[in-house]
């Protein structure tokens, strides 16, 4: 855990408070029943992540800072990452000092890489096909009611209103990107896509920073280390997990490849975590952690981008007859996806109606789930045919609903306040 000690720990780091009270204990026993496992947290461990919540891309936020300092600086900061994206660092004129530093950092792999593990983790999650993209949108509900994810989103409008689709699109952009076969090498759509969302972050740090609605000393750095962390595991662990519920049937081994893929997708996206957990058992460690660091605060911007998200399945206003029942089917359907993922608890939070009876929509993919996952296991060949569908369908999904099929990742002009 090599990390800065000058670094506070923002006040709204909860883990020392919470961790021996009710709510952390019964959450401590309740992952220790799934992990089979005691998960003991160091004080050293905590500690490192809550300074991690302060921490931002230092390579990446450096480079945004120098390049916004000056206007010319500033409209060619984009266009410099993508040009040494396509013919490398010194095929950028001028290149600034930072930029070349960033793009060592992104062209030397760790040494922790282990190539044949980061393929064996994408193809795990393609595994899920489309209909992990629609789980990924409802399980970040709870991110919303912490105010560390929930203010970002609020004040650049990023998924409120009519733009949430479209930012859940370009997010899918990038979950589809980065797990095609070979996309993280370089010249790789997904390492393009990696990047391309790094230099966002660190633009909006750089924006949000002076904003006098962000409290550095409650709230830490936007998007941090530790924010960036807990969404590598929510993109593997948590799917890896959770969809068994739905009858999948990754090993132990399977879902450690799909944390493998993500922790390098992360090192693309400059996320220098004090401590990524490698087992099954130790993510579960860092989901204690992660569950327990801030204490959930449901007010209007957390419903209201639960609410924006969901009101895209709405049929639109125009919709009539078979197209608006069939609409408000699907809208009904994925109230009861979200209820079924989040649980009673955590979905009131939301202020999203009662689905009822659409909570048990779900189980319906059960069976079919079993029956693909037991041919994937024992039949040659299925396995490579679930792949090349799967792979077909995300892309045909992105085609029809994100303009052009392609994500800008660019941040919003203006702050909604």
């Amino acid at each position: 855990m090599a990390q800065s000690t000058e670094l506070p720990i923002p006040e709204s780091f909860a883990y020392f408070r919470t961790i021996d009270t009710p709510a952390g204990r019964s959450l401590k026993w309740k992952l220790e029943k799934y992990a089979r496992s005691h998960l003991d947290v160091s004080e050293e461990l905590a500690t490192a992540f809550g300074r991690a919540m302060n921490t931002g891309d230092r390579l990446g936020d450096t480079y945004i800072d120098a390049a916004f300092a000056s206007p010319k600086g500033k409209s060619r900061a984009r266009k410099d990452v993508e040009q040494a994206l396509l013919g490398g660092i010194e095929s950028v004129k001028d290149a600034s000092p930072e930029l070349v530093a960033l793009f060592e950092q992104i062209n030397t792999d760790p040494e922790w890489v282990d190539w044949a593990k980061v393929e064996h983790g994408a193809e795990v999650f393609r595994r899920y096909g489309k209909e992990l993209y629609p789980y990924f949108g409802m399980s970040t509900f709870n991110a919303y009611a912490l105010e560390t994810v929930a203010k970002p989103l609020a004040l650049t409008g990023a998924y409120t209103g009519g733009s949430a689709f479209g930012r859940f699109l370009e997010t899918s952009r990038l979950w589809t990107d980065t797990t095609e076969p070979g996309a993280l090498r370089p010249g790789g759509v997904g390492r393009r896509s990696a990047v391309f969302v790094r230099t966002l972050h660190s633009m909006i740090r750089h924006t949000l920073l002076p904003h006098p609605e962000w409290d550095r000393a409650r709230l830490g750095m936007p998007i941090s280390q530790f924010a960036q962390t807990g969404t590598l595991l929510l993109s593997s662990f948590a799917p890896g997990m959770q969809l068994k519920l739905l009858g999948y049937r990754p090993t132990d081994g399977d879902i450690e490849a799909m944390m493998h893929h993500w922790r390098y997708v992360g090192h693309l996206m400059g996320v220098e975590s004090p401590w990524y957990p490698e087992t099954v058992t130790d993510a579960f460690k860092a989901q204690l952690l992660i569950g327990l660091a801030e204490e959930p605060k449901i007010d209007r911007d957390s419903q209201e981008l639960c609410r924006s998200f969901m009101d895209t399945y709405l049929p639109p206003e125009d919709a009539r007859g078979l197209r608006q029942v069939y609409g408000r089917l699907r809208y009904k359907a994925q109230l009861g996806h979200a209820r079924f993922y989040l649980g009673e608890e955590s979905y009131s939070g939301t202020g999203l109606p009662d689905p009822g009876l659409w909570r048990l929509a779900p189980l319906a993919r059960v069976i079919p789930n079993v029956t693909r996952e037991t041919l994937r296991r024992n039949v040659p060949g299925v396995a490579g045919w679930i792949d090349q569908t799967h792979r077909r369908a995300r892309h045909e999904f992105l085609d029809k609903n994100l303009e052009g099929g392609e994500a800008k990742f660019k941040p919003v002009d203006t702050l909604t306040r």
